[in-house]
């Protein structure tokens, strides 16, 4: 019986707060006006949040916007070598050497198609590199050249996934460039002394040039120039599109380096990456003198550009590192990459990364997309702007939070016209409320505080929280407190004063 009576006066008091509360609310909404305040913590990390404080342009949080990492793998079945971004049709396209196999993976880490290389069954191609025809005006443009050791032979495969030509080659081929200038690919072969020139216009083969040691090709997109690492005596030699040389890089080593090359269109600038050097080589493409030498991580062997951040990508095989530089030169970082063994490649729409692991047989597609940190209420900006000139006098605030982690402190501070600070804390936690079972806090304290250009509200949101203020206020009109001669002159004739009931 006790139980019962006692069960029935909790009932009666729950029932007594919240009529108070309604009758308190009715009140409120009949002699104020509203404003409600969301604020969005879209990061897996605590943020702190300023509201208001217009007169300094007070930013919401810093920083508002981050980046949201994503990491995709395509399973590639079997083992493969080399992967290039085809900008032409946004895709990616990664060499299987093991099954002479081409295959298109998009950058969502989806195998759109698998092409064989082979003409038939019985013949092995094993190719070992491919280039993409980058020239709009070229009649292959978009296509990918491709060369293969077995039948020591050049082909190229159009946008649609076909074989369009074959060409046989005279030696092994050991590296293959496209120079959208000629409108060629251009081929070492592995007797060590000679460079093929294939032209896309009229597939015309020609035996380009005669220089003992040659090795790795590097292009300057701009002028056709050919940039071929000598491995007699471990040079770079730079010939133009006639074939003449117009001059060498020296890099004096004992060892036979890996050298990978990268054509900066937005610099001008020739990136050379050595790979038992540890070294990036950042050459002037007019005078081909070195202009800076950078410390990589070790066993640099892949260069490309990322659109996305403007910076220089040098991958480590040893270090399994990324050395980022930036536009003045200068090493930026070292981050981890996932596993990789020797090609990687970028896209020039988003930025995706992808990057090849012949011993896992599979590609990781890495996407940094940009991300809202903090989202605020679409009006928010609106209604700070006005509070500046006409501020708030608060009656009331509710703070509503989506979890159950609280707000524990919220900090008024207000800025004098001479820049001093004043700081005052309201504990949230004193007013939590258990309305509906959730994460309410009525703040009665707040009644009188006043909301302009000057002050700022300050708090910590919690990881993926959601916290909404409601705020009940009277607005101040700043032209009612001029003297009435004041008011004339500004055009504002409707004034009679400060509102009766304010007085």
């Amino acid at each position: 019986m006790k139980t019962i009576e006692k069960m029935n006066k909790q009932l009666d008091n729950w029932y007594d707060q919240h009529e108070r509360l309604r009758l308190f609310y009715k009140e409120l909404l009949e002699e104020n006006e509203v404003a409600q305040i969301t604020v969005t913590n879209c990061s897996d990390d605590s943020r702190e949040i300023t509201l208001w404080g217009t007169n300094k342009c007070a930013p919401i949080a810093n920083p508002l916007n981050g980046f949201e990492e994503i990491l995709k793998e395509a399973d590639l079945v079997l083992a493969t070598s080399e992967v290039v971004y085809n900008p032409v049709n946004d895709l990616f396209y990664v060499l299987s050497s093991r099954d002479d196999s081409l295959i298109i993976v998009n950058d969502q880490a989806v195998v759109l198609q698998t092409i064989s290389l082979r003409i038939n069954e019985l013949t092995l191609v094993n190719p070992n590199n491919i280039v993409v025809n980058t020239n709009p005006n070229s009649i292959e443009y978009g296509y990918v050249g491709i060369t293969g050791i077995r039948e020591k032979e050049f082909f190229t495969v159009d946008l649609n996934f076909n074989i369009s030509r074959r060409i046989t080659l005279a030696n092994d081929p050991i590296d293959l460039v496209y120079n959208p200038i000629d409108d060629a690919y251009f081929i070492t072969e592995s007797v060590r002394d000679s460079v093929t020139k294939i032209t896309a216009f009229d597939n015309t083969v020609i035996d380009y040039l005669t220089i003992a040691g040659v090795k790795t090709l590097g292009v300057n997109t701009d002028n056709g120039d050919l940039y071929i690492h000598n491995i007699s005596n471990n040079n770079v030699d730079v010939y133009n599109s006639n074939g003449v040389r117009k001059g060498w890089i020296e890099r004096a080593t004992a060892n036979e380096n890996k050298v990978s090359f990268y054509y900066h269109t937005i610099n001008q600038k020739m990136y050379i990456a050595y790979d038992s050097l540890n070294s990036l080589v950042v050459v002037n493409t007019t005078t081909l003198a070195t202009e800076k030498i950078l410390n990589t991580a070790l066993e640099p062997i892949d260069i490309e550009f990322n659109p996305l951040n403007n910076l220089i990508y040098v991958a480590s095989q040893d270090e399994q590192k990324f050395t980022r530089i930036d536009a003045d030169l200068e090493v930026v970082d070292h981050i981890p990459l996932v596993s990789f063994d020797r090609s990687f490649a970028i896209s020039s729409k988003n930025g995706t990364i992808a990057l090849n692991n012949a011993t896992l047989r599979k590609l990781f597609v890495y996407t940094r997309n940009s991300k809202l940190l903090v989202k605020v209420s679409d009006d928010y900006q609106q209604i700070r702007e006005d509070f500046k000139y006409n501020p708030m006098l608060i009656s009331h605030v509710k703070v509503v939070a989506s979890t159950s982690a609280r707000i524990n402190t919220l900090q008024i501070i207000e800025s004098s016209i001479s820049g001093k600070q004043t700081c005052e804390s309201i504990s949230l936690r004193s007013y939590q409320s258990p309305q509906g079972f959730g994460n309410v806090s009525e703040v009665f304290e707040m009644e009188g505080y006043i909301i302009d250009g000057r002050v700022c509200w300050r708090f910590t949101i919690h990881p993926n929280q959601q916290v909404t203020f409601l705020i009940y206020y009277q607005q101040l009109e700043m032209y009612n407190f001029l003297p009435e001669k004041a008011r004339i002159s500004t055009g504002v004739q409707m004034s009679n004063g400060i509102p009766e009931a304010w007085k």
